[in-house]
């Protein structure tokens, strides 16, 4: 997975996260749903590989910049209360595919391993 190389720390934690939603067989992630995740999975990380935390708009901005990478399909999902669609998000590549690229990441290569030793 070349294009994983150009992306950042919270890029590839919210990739994981896709990911996990994606290997449960849960309908396509929402950027709420990747909050809840990253959020949930933050602890397992070394420290604050973000250089921040983790906010509501860089994940948006993280979703939206791995969707240009090629490494994630954006689709519109439900309906907001103003009757805008809201962007839904699924894998481009083969779940398994994405979480062995990640299970050598420096940062989020532990919580890659842990899901990829999972039962699902």
């Amino acid at each position: 997975m070349q294009a994983l190389e150009s992306t950042t720390p919270l890029q590839r934690f919210v990739l994981l996260a896709v990911a996990d939603l994606d290997g449960r067989e849960e309908s396509a992630a929402r950027s709420f749903d990747v909050r809840e995740f990253c959020e949930a999975h933050a602890g397992e990380l070394d420290g604050d590989p973000f250089g921040g935390g983790i906010t509501r708009q860089g994940i948006i901005r993280a979703l939206t910049a791995l969707e240009a990478e090629g490494l994630l399909r954006e689709n519109v999902g439900d309906q907001s209360p103003v009757g805008k669609g809201r962007p839904v998000y699924s894998l481009a590549d083969e779940h398994e595919a994405v979480l062995d690229a990640l299970a050598d990441d420096d940062h989020v290569g532990p919580v890659a391993r842990s899901l990829r030793s999972s039962p699902e």
